[in-house]
């Protein structure tokens, strides 16, 4: 009954959406100009909008003889719309539509569904990664220079920054800016995501102390790994203590940073915990759990390790779906580009929510836990996606169906345990090597 009254939810939800790019009243703040796509064209506003989310990895060309065979069950090839048209038609939307459909996808998940905790926070993560943008003037100037290939073409860089619910595989907020610009203060408009309620993990980026007053500001609280290489965390090393729970008073320069961040510098208490790693290495992290009878010394040491999440949506980005691969040269088009991404993988997590725990329980037996194969769950979802766009309410469940089945069917082992050597030389001297994790398309 519970999996049946999914399907219902999902199938109204999808509809939902899909009645919305129709509506002039939704279509016209994401419209350049009050006219366009105010006419009967063969590209209304919803078609365009639907090509772009299905994610165009290939060709446009070939994108759009496929996107019109799945919708027409047509056997013979189709040119029906140009490539050209459709690049002009995409340029007139605004590239806020994709950000506010893939958080329309985020409410419905926390207003209408379980998502698992740990302890009673929602347990978030973030972190950044660089993208490798298509050359052209306009990518230039807005993310600027990064470096020159082989043939003297200069190549633009952007940076990025998710900000993930590690245990519901939820991206809860993206952000693209210029490679110029830190993780650090990428981080600010995603605070405002943060909330009473929350916890924050992250790596030493992240482990200042003007950052830690902002998450404290939002009533949230954090678990940040500290740079060893500050007075504060030395002083902690050389007491020889684990655990221990202390006021982080400011040093002049910390001071500064609070004045130029417009932070207050009144001293925070703060718990910080001493992990020794095999091989010698050590880890400092800073908590604001500071009930140490209430969160043991194994349950942030714990905590920490499921920040791990975040580097395995982000990987979901880079190899499964190749965000890499563009399908426009114009900033408002790598920024469609980019948040559909972001729209594709919150939707399979949507999806796959009822099908992970049965998963996990109907692989008891086996040596290992099962999990989603998350490369066949996007191409299941993505080769889908305007059908369940497009297709009647009743369709719709049939097609969650076929997709829950197939998610049932298409697992993959879950080896703990499992570490790998990082390697700290710089990417360009780095071993090529063929990706581990096959693109879905």
């Amino acid at each position: 009954m519970l999996a049946r009254g999914l399907q219902k939810y999902h199938a109204k939800l999808c509809k939902n959406l899909s009645k919305l790019l129709t509506k002039s009243d939704f279509i016209k703040p994401y419209c350049f100009d009050k006219k366009h796509f105010t006419r009967k064209r063969k590209l209304p506003f919803q078609t365009v909008t639907l090509i772009i989310l299905q994610l165009l990895k290939s060709s446009v060309k070939s994108e759009l003889k496929s996107f019109y065979t799945t919708i027409f069950k047509v056997d013979q090839v189709v040119n029906w719309v140009s490539d050209g048209s459709f690049c002009k038609a995409r340029q007139k939307i605004r590239h806020h539509l994709f950000i506010d459909l893939y958080k329309y996808i985020v409410r419905q998940i926390y207003t209408q569904i379980g998502v698992k905790r740990w302890f009673h926070f929602r347990l978030l993560a973030v972190d950044g990664s660089e993208l490798n943008l298509p050359s052209s003037k306009e990518l230039l100037k807005k993310y600027g220079h990064h470096h020159t290939n082989s043939i003297g073409t200069k190549i633009p860089q952007a940076r990025t920054s998710f900000l993930v619910d590690v245990l519901n595989n939820i991206t809860v907020d993206a952000q693209i800016e210029s490679f110029k610009t830190s993780e650090q203060h990428m981080l600010m408009p995603q605070l405002e995501c943060i909330g009473k309620g929350d916890l924050l993990t992250a790596d030493c980026n992240y482990g200042h102390f003007w950052i830690l007053k902002k998450v404290l500001g939002k009533k949230a609280d954090f678990c940040i790994r500290m740079s060893l290489v500050s007075n504060f965390v030395k002083d902690f090393l050389a007491s020889g203590e684990k655990d221990i729970v202390i006021d982080w008073i400011p040093s002049p320069k910390t001071r500064e940073n609070c004045i130029k961040n417009d932070v207050d510098r009144n001293p925070i208490k703060v718990r910080l915990v001493r992990v020794d790693l095999p091989g010698g290495n050590t880890e400092v992290l800073v908590t604001s759990l500071c009930k140490q009878d209430k969160y043991t010394f194994k349950d942030i040491m714990d905590l920490y390790g499921l920040r791990w999440g975040a580097e395995e949506e982000i990987k979901k980005y880079m190899q499964r779906l190749m965000v890499e691969f563009f399908s426009s040269i114009k900033q408002n088009g790598i920024l469609q580009d980019f948040y559909a991404n972001v729209f594709m993988l919150n939707l399979v997590s949507l999806l796959a929510m009822p099908i992970k725990d049965e998963i996990h329980a109907s692989s008891c037996h086996c040596k290992y836990m099962q999990q989603i194969n998350w490369s066949s769950a996007i191409n299941d979802v993505r080769k889908r996606l305007a059908l369940l766009f497009l297709r009647s309410a009743k369709k719709i469940i049939l097609i969650i169906e076929s997709i829950w089945k197939s998610f049932k069917i298409n697992t993959e082992a879950i080896k703990p345990d499992r570490k790998f050597p990082r390697d700290k030389r710089k990417k360009g001297s780095r071993k090529k090597a063929f990706i581990q994790y096959k693109p879905v398309f």
